[in-house]
């Protein structure tokens, strides 16, 4: 029986971008190409930002959706197909407790730019270079103008789960907060996340769960991997995911080879 996918959706890091990688593998992007030509939407589904994924994907950026900020953003031809956002004050309470935590970096995401109020300038080395986001560097976060969608922090490893002890003492009430990596953490209002969003795409483009695929590592991906009907779960996961039930995946590009094959 054919393998029926209209949309495929893909975590990076930790899942498409492996082992530290900044750069998808050249391989993937005709993959990408044929998925689109035989009608699957293939859909970068991260917390990164909306313009370092289009940069990520330059290639095929204009033949692709994007899932941004782990669910409170989708995009596509510069178009927003959905947003989800915080109640000002909270963002600003959020984002001022993790300012005073001692071992975190605060990033407060607008829909095109990420504000920081570093206190190591290598943060914004870090996340303009590395990461690829446009960031906006400012000296507290009342100057912000625009409806924040996601907070961050980030520390160190063995520091995340202290912080985020701390943390969910303090909001865990009132908003989300899931581990993204390592060393990143994600503030989201209630109701956001992976899954959520590509219930609330699957509406308005009529596709059914049972035709999405997704790719995923982490805490953050567990809602789009339960909500699939085709779940890939990366072998080098957090071992606090290997109760989803899912098909064990090593590297995406072979995956898609897969699917693509039976497609055929």
């Amino acid at each position: 029986m054919k393998t029926k996918i209209k949309l495929i959706a893909c975590d990076l890091d930790g899942t498409l971008l492996l082992d530290g990688a900044t750069k998808c593998r050249p391989e993937l992007f005709p993959l990408i190409e044929e998925l689109t030509k035989r009608g699957v939407s293939f859909m970068p589904a991260s917390g990164r930002q909306y313009p370092s994924l289009q940069r990520l994907f330059a290639p095929v950026k204009d033949k692709i959706m994007y899932l941004c900020e782990n669910g409170a953003l989708v995009m596509h031809l510069d178009q927003v197909l959905m947003k989800r956002q915080f109640e000002d004050g909270l963002a600003m309470r959020i984002s001022n407790t993790v300012l005073e935590h001692p071992d975190c970096e605060v990033l407060i995401s607008g829909e095109c730019t990420s504000y920081v109020i570093p206190k190591d300038p290598s943060f914004v080395t870090y996340l303009r270079d590395d990461i690829g986001n446009n960031i906006t560097v400012i000296d507290k976060p009342e100057r912000i103008e625009e409806p924040i969608m996601k907070v961050s922090y980030f520390t160190p490893e063995d520091k995340r789960d202290g912080a985020t002890a701390d943390f969910k003492r303090a909001f865990g009430d009132s908003c989300l907060i899931v581990t993204s990596g390592n060393r990143w953490v994600d503030f989201a209002p209630l109701g956001t996340s992976k899954g959520s969003a590509l219930k609330e795409i699957g509406e308005k483009l009529d596709i059914l769960p049972e035709e999405m695929a997704a790719f995923g590592d982490n805490e953050n991906d567990r809602t789009m991997l339960e909500f699939v009907g085709h779940p890939y779960l990366m072998e080098t996961c957090n071992p606090t995911m290997r109760d989803v039930r899912a098909t064990a995946c090593r590297r995406v590009e072979d995956s898609l080879r897969q699917i693509l094959e039976e497609m055929e």
